[in-house]
């Protein structure tokens, strides 16, 4: 309950801090600051939500790992599926993951 809170929370916070990034604080508006930020201090919350959710999401994931399981051995009862499925997961999540620890 309390990660689905925090994820929940954060994503709000990306989605704010991007709305304001790509529309609100530009030469064009004549707006450079919100609530104190310019562009550069929400993109770093911009950033750093959007890390707090991949990790989130992964914690999430983790908690519901029988449920998930439990689901995809109903839809893919073969098991070589099932493994190719869960191979290609892992492969998308350390694409997206891989990146960041090289910043």
């Amino acid at each position: 309950m309390v990660v689905n809170l925090l994820m929940f929370v954060a994503m709000a916070l990306t989605s704010i801090s991007g709305y304001l990034i790509k529309c609100v604080i530009r030469r064009s508006t004549g707006i450079d600051s919100v609530l104190g930020l310019g562009r550069h201090g929400w993109r770093e919350i911009h950033l750093w939500a959007g890390i707090v959710v991949v990790v989130l999401l992964a914690v999430h994931i983790f908690q519901h790992r029988t449920i998930i399981d439990a689901w995809f051995r109903k839809q893919l009862p073969h098991r070589t599926a099932r493994i190719g499925v869960y191979i290609t997961l892992i492969v998308l999540l350390a694409i997206t993951i891989i990146p960041w620890l090289f910043m």
